[in-house]
């Protein structure tokens, strides 16, 4: 029996996994009843009813937190956000003139895009009409898919978007993130944005992942790829906690 009274009861231990999930920690079973003096059946049942709340999401071996939607991309953009910048600026040497890039939605995508310098030869091809306004000032050829918008992403989705995406072939896939876990992969809190960033990824030679450290770990409602599709991470989390990325295969690039 723990020593400290808080982990003798449900209440306690629940109150502490909250705490952790609400700050994207994962929860690993085995790890917490040696950490809290239980056995492993006493956190398992104290997952259930964390699950219960819709607080996490219970996978093999223990649970990841389940993120909460974001606000709409409008609201986002009119914000600050130094890490934003500096993964988009670390993000740049991914693309080379004459290539062909598929470009997502999303405030790190969209301040990517405003850094491009001219690149003559090459060709965008976006669901995000924020990111065409950039790389078209840019003096980039731009493909803009159509479709259904949506406020979060500020994207198109829908099966026309899906059609259009699948129906072209790109050198380079870039997708925000709203959560990044090695087990589960991408995911994104919206299934139809889900779904056409799944498409593009499926269209490109390449796919990388501009994300900072807030959504490694974390697991949105719909997964878009596995990682085991992705190639690169960027972002501005340190080395030890993109491990476990480099381990299933990714190429960690940190801003």
């Amino acid at each position: 029996m723990p020593s400290d009274p808080v982990l003798n009861s449900p209440e306690g231990r629940q109150s502490i996994l909250r705490a952790r999930a609400a700050a994207g920690a994962p929860l690993p079973m085995a790890a917490l009843a040696e950490e809290f003096g239980v056995s492993v059946d006493t956190i398992r049942r104290d997952l259930l009813a964390l699950e219960a709340e819709g607080a996490i999401q219970r996978v093999r071996g223990g649970a990841l937190p389940v993120m909460q939607p974001v606000e709409p991309l409008v609201t986002r953009m009119r914000t600050s956000d130094a890490a934003a910048h500096c993964i988009a600026s670390r993000a740049l040497d991914l693309i080379e003139d004459g290539m062909v890039v598929m470009l997502d939605g999303g405030t790190t995508i969209a301040r990517l895009a405003a850094k491009l310098p001219p690149l003559p030869h090459a060709l965008i091809i976006t669901p995000a009409p924020a990111v065409a306004v950039a790389t078209l000032a840019a003096g980039i050829e731009t493909v803009l898919i159509g479709g259904q918008m949506s406020a979060l992403g500020g994207m198109a989705v829908g099966q026309r978007a899906c059609e259009a995406v699948s129906a072209t072939a790109a050198d380079l896939c870039l997708l925000g993130a709203c959560g990044l876990e090695p087990t589960f992969g991408l995911s994104a809190d919206r299934l139809d944005e889900a779904a056409v960033k799944a498409a593009m990824g499926a269209a490109s030679s390449r796919t990388a992942v501009l994300t900072d450290r807030s959504k490694l770990g974390r697991r949105a409602r719909h997964r878009v790829v596995p990682c085991a599709k992705l190639d690169v991470l960027v972002t501005d989390a340190s080395s030890e906690e993109t491990a476990a990325f480099h381990e299933v295969g990714l190429e960690i690039r940190c801003a």
